[in-house]
């Protein structure tokens, strides 16, 4: 999926993303931005991806802004965190309208990442790639994790440059602020297999004890997961999350919301069943739910 410029309130919820990479035989395109599950580019949220399985080498290709990850099962690399964007003017709406409300830059950040389940599926190393237009390669990461937003503030770092406490600011001193990153939320998380998570995080698991493994499988001509992740949550659980947690999107000051205005809770998981106050982290309410068909209809 390619969200490309407006993606102002969408929310991407419920899917199975599998073998979105380029295959070994293929020829790799020059300037080629097309390998990834999901591509965000140039937004300013609230973008919203909640309850999905990621199982390619790349989860999202993150040239933007303004991101909430909820409950997902993620087994790829974030890329291009802070890249792919230039001073490039874009617009952003009016809420849950489609009259332009302003345009601006990208500043990056204003990202959250809550109960979400990290594994380290593919090789690691860098992804060496060509510019379209001059002979220049770019390493691309391919490292799992949440640890691309370590050079990103806390919320309470990044408002204390502003001197709100001040009636009379130093505007010369609060002037570098407005062009740096805005702020990283990150909490509930639980990493596998060398997934390393961002060094501010609270409330998180980093299991470096087992060697999980997560497979989509054809059974009976539907797809389901072969893993034994579930064997090592232990008793790990997090919070409830809804739309007053998560906030609002910097630039266009909209809600994590539904269309409606009304708030969402996260209570419903991948298959639509109910999550309890202290839920699992990832896509399923429930550990069995995780050998279930995932999708009805036969391929």
């Amino acid at each position: 999926i390619w969200c490309d410029w407006e993606a102002q309130g969408t929310r991407i919820t419920q899917n199975l993303f599998h073998h979105n990479q380029r295959p070994a035989f293929a020829k790799q395109l020059v300037g080629g931005m097309m390998c990834q599950d999901l591509f965000v580019e140039v937004g300013h949220g609230p973008t919203l991806i909640d309850n999905n399985i990621f199982l390619s080498d790349v989860t999202l290709r993150m040239a933007t802004q303004g991101v909430a990850m909820v409950h997902n099962l993620i087994c790829g690399a974030f890329t291009v965190v802070g890249g792919g964007t230039g001073p490039r003017y874009t617009p952003y709406h009016i809420p849950h309208r489609t009259e332009v409300m302003g345009f601006m830059t990208i500043l990056h950040g204003d990202d959250r990442f809550y109960n979400n389940i990290f594994v380290q599926k593919w090789p690691a190393q860098p992804f060496v790639t060509r510019r379209d237009t001059v002979e220049v390669f770019d390493e691309e990461n391919r490292e799992v994790g949440t640890h691309v937003m370590d050079e990103y503030p806390t919320y309470q770092e990044w408002i204390a440059k502003f001197d709100m406490d001040t009636d009379t600011p130093d505007m010369a001193k609060l002037e570098p602020a407005h062009s740096e990153h805005l702020p990283v939320w990150a909490k509930g998380n639980i990493y596998f297999n060398g997934a390393k998570a961002w060094k501010k995080e609270t409330d998180f698991k980093v299991d470096t004890q087992h060697r999980v493994q997560v497979e989509v499988e054809c059974q009976n001509g539907k797809p389901v997961l072969n893993t034994n992740l579930y064997d090592f949550l232990g008793d790990f659980t997090t919070a409830m999350v809804n739309s007053d947690v998560l906030g609002y999107a910097f630039e266009p000051e909209e809600r994590f919301e539904n269309p409606d205005g009304t708030s969402i809770t996260f209570d419903r998981d991948y298959f639509g069943n109910h999550r309890g106050v202290k839920g699992l982290p990832g896509p399923f309410a429930a550990k069995e739910d995780a050998g279930r068909p995932l999708w009805t209809m036969k391929f």
